[in-house]
């Protein structure tokens, strides 16, 4: 998504539509019409965490559970994406003052919920009103007031504005990134590691262990996707990421449990936040970031080694997880494709045959470290039997 701006012209345009689909939608359904739109001051009104802040308003609703018209036209739900704003249209099975009452409650749910816009049509046409007057986005005055009056300048919304989308996002995906950590920790079996059966190998580590360390890491979940809004390097994200492992080990009690995620969750989330401020490949911008300092950092661990990793690197070659980033983390992509096929076959347990199919591809370092080449091809093979993947 390349964000354009819009003028006046265009902007009267769109309106003029939307009355029309309006219009057209109440005539044809004869009922209550929710339509969500976008509260954005100045020029840009179609950006990718604008978009983003759209579709969760739009899951909300959804997850309210109102009956939509049921049948097999999709005319009752019609979503569109311009550069003038997105804008979606429900018909609805409900009680127009009770889906106001609820579009209101979701308006004010979270701090960047006051840029959404939900209003509630009953079938004669005349929009409801939401009672309470919406308030100012940088005082407590009624936003209609201080619209007519002028008492901000334009620059001051625009900044509070994206201020609010930007911490939209961080939250929103430093939760899934910390979602992502305990998918994974659930995945039932993994051979070796903790998991809903036991803890493998580990006699140090358990499941609650994994979720004190998953929910420690969420604050700089959060950090790395602000890194990527603001266009940051990698210096300043190592840092982070230290200060990361500081939480992680008080949580933990100086268990390593996530040492590796703090490094490649924070560069995904990075590359995320530089996608949703510029457009891109979140992935892409995640390996640009690695390839900074990963040759560098991988040429030192070589020569002095003085960690489990580097001590691998020296003795085997194999780069782990530095190498893999700056290659655009291809074991990640193919953990998504494998989890997306096993899920479309409706194969029970996809995570864990997942996996299999990367243990039976992937240069383990931890592998290598505790059974050498011979302990890797053994893992490797057995993995292979048990997974789907192509050889």
């Amino acid at each position: 998504m390349q964000p354009s701006p819009v003028a006046l012209p265009e902007m009267l345009d769109a309106r003029e539509r939307r009355a029309a689909l309006q219009r057209a939608l109440l005539e044809r359904y004869r009922l209550p019409l929710v339509c969500l739109s976008m509260n954005i001051p100045g020029a840009f009104k179609r950006t990718p965490c604008i978009r983003l802040l759209f579709d969760e308003g739009l899951r909300r609703f959804d997850a309210l559970g109102f009956p939509l018209r049921d049948d097999s036209d999709a005319g009752y739900r019609v979503v569109l994406d311009a550069a003038t704003g997105c804008e979606a249209f429900l018909a609805v099975h409900a009680d127009a003052g009770a889906l106001k009452a609820a579009a209101v409650r979701l308006e004010e749910g979270f701090p960047a919920a006051r840029l959404l816009d939900f209003d509630v049509l009953p079938p004669g046409g005349e929009k409801l009103s939401r009672g309470e007057p919406r308030r100012c986005l940088l005082c407590d005055r009624p936003a209609a007031e201080c619209a007519r009056s002028r008492n901000h300048g334009l620059a001051a919304l625009i900044q509070k504005t994206q201020a609010l989308l930007h911490d939209f996002a961080a939250a929103l995906l430093a939760q899934d990134a910390r979602d992502a950590l305990l998918s994974e920790l659930y995945a039932t079996p993994k051979p070796g590691l903790v998991d809903g059966n036991n803890s493998g190998a580990h006699d140090d580590m358990d499941l609650p262990l994994f979720e004190a360390s998953a929910e420690a890491l969420l604050p700089y979940f959060r950090q790395a996707v602000l890194h990527g809004l603001s266009r940051g390097g990698m210096a300043a994200l190592r840092r982070a990421g230290r200060a990361a492992e500081e939480a992680m080990f008080a949580a933990t009690r100086g268990v390593n449990t996530h040492k590796g995620m703090v490094y490649s969750m924070g560069l995904l989330l990075s590359g995320m936040g530089r996608a949703l401020a510029e457009g891109g490949d979140a992935v892409a911008h995640a390996a640009a970031l690695a390839r900074e300092d990963a040759e560098a950092m991988l040429l030192r661990a070589r020569s002095a080694p003085d960690t489990n990793g580097a001590r691998v690197l020296a003795a085997y070659g194999a780069r782990g997880a530095q190498g893999e980033a700056a290659a655009g983390f291809p074991h990640a992509l193919l953990a998504l494709e494998r989890i997306s096929f096993y899920r479309a076959q409706n194969a029970g347990n996809p995570a864990a045959l997942a996996l299999c199919d990367l243990m039976a591809v992937v240069e383990d370092t931890n592998l290598l470290h505790r059974g050498g080449p011979a302990g890797l091809a053994f893992a490797q093979a057995a993995a292979a039997r048990i997974g789907r993947l192509p050889m």
